[in-house]
């Protein structure tokens, strides 16, 4: 833990709070819900999680849920960003389907940045216990260079985190 007096979370959001759901039962136009779909499916990423960490049987159900959680989100994305290019019926799912068999994410984080989505913004959702430890890159903005590993979770970092801002303070 941190001796920070002032409330702070962490320099990267998750999904939602940066592309936030639509409200209720509403539906968006594309423009605005593919943007969503691959903020979505970056925050289904799996690395800075403690994911593949632990030998219970429950942690491995866990984390093969957690990777048919993300190839789902990739695939939902993949499709909602075929039509929004124009493309209709098996076209549309061909050209998703294709992108979609990327192992690597990749594909996934080149079609969120074509759409605004900065995917070194986004923190990946949980998937176990908080990991005892995180990473730091040379250009922490871009989440590039070099990287050392740090002991300690990214939330109670003073590099990898920022006062809250007072309206969001309870």
């Amino acid at each position: 833990m941190t001796d920070i007096e002032t409330p702070r979370h962490t320099k990267r959001r998750y999904a939602h709070e940066l592309y936030p759901n639509a409200d209720g039962w509403n539906t968006r136009p594309l423009s605005t819900e593919v943007p969503h779909l691959y903020a979505r499916a970056m925050g289904m990423e799996v690395d800075g999680t403690s994911w593949r960490e632990e030998e219970a049987p429950e942690a491995f159900r866990r984390d093969s849920d957690r990777i048919l959680l993300l190839l789902d989100a990739r695939r939902i994305a993949f499709l909602a960003d075929a039509l929004a290019q124009g493309l209709t019926g098996d076209d549309a799912w061909t050209w998703a389907e294709e992108h979609a068999r990327d192992e690597s994410g990749e594909l996934a984080w080149e079609r969120a940045e074509h759409y605004g989505v900065r995917p070194q913004a986004i923190k990946p959702y949980p998937c176990g216990p908080v990991p005892g430890h995180h990473d730091h890159f040379t250009d922490q903005d871009d989440r590039s260079g070099i990287v050392t590993r740090i002991d300690g979770p990214e939330d109670t970092c003073l590099v990898c985190t920022e006062p809250v801002p007072e309206e969001e303070t309870p």
